[in-house]
């Protein structure tokens, strides 16, 4: 603490009293009380941030663990879907026979329908969606739809890329962004099969195309 600052004053007031006073000092003391820097509080507030940044870093690593956890939770959860059933059901419509492609052990079916679209001008569409490997998509699609913008459709807008004789028919080559695709014309039904395989993928399924396990009903 510092020592008291002394300051000695004279009474300059006049009469009797000034006369008698003057001359006579007064001691003042003034204290100086103002505190030193201890570095206390810096190092305390230093430390409150630094366990807030800690506990903030440990919530995101939790919240990252468990939207990490749900999606991979939700990716393991693949849908199938009884193909077969449909297939019988749209058959007594179609006025063509319906094709699937049969999945392997790693595959799945996870899309059916029987519906028309809105590029194939109200007629059905033949659809079926498979999950392959886990993480690559296999499509076919069959109509009667002559709409010129039914192929576009079906394609995702892709453009000629050649010919390719498969399963002893030809068929028209489409690539689009990530997408392939095979289109055969037959006795004016259009059969397409698409995807995210490879075109050998994608010629492997198209030559594998059948009528599959149709139940009666």
């Amino acid at each position: 603490m510092d020592s008291p600052l002394v300051v000695r004053s004279v009474a300059s007031r006049g009469g009797a009293w000034g006369a008698r006073g003057a001359g006579m000092a007064h001691d003042v003391s003034v204290s100086s009380t103002a505190p030193r820097p201890t570095g206390r509080r810096n190092a305390r507030l230093g430390q409150t941030v630094g366990d807030m940044v800690r506990s903030l870093a440990i919530v995101l690593a939790l919240v990252g663990l468990l939207v990490a956890v749900t999606y991979q939770s939700q990716s393991a959860e693949v849908r199938s879907v009884d193909v077969a059933t449909a297939q019988a059901q749209a058959q007594r419509q179609a006025p063509f026979d319906l094709q699937t492609w049969t999945p392997g052990p790693d595959d799945a079916a996870t899309s059916v329908r029987w519906q028309a679209t809105e590029g194939s001008g109200g007629i059905p569409v033949w659809h079926v969606g498979y999950l392959v490997d886990g993480s690559e998509y296999l499509q076919v699609a069959q109509s009667k739809a002559a709409e010129a913008s039914f192929v576009p459709e079906q394609t995702s807008g892709g453009t000629p890329q050649g010919e390719a004789t498969v399963g002893g028919l030809r068929w028209q080559r489409y690539e689009s962004e990530g997408r392939r695709s095979l289109v055969s014309v037959e006795g004016g039904v259009t059969t397409v099969v698409s995807g995210t395989l490879t075109w050998p993928g994608i010629e492997a399924a198209a030559g594998a195309l059948g009528p599959g396990s149709v139940v009666s009903g």
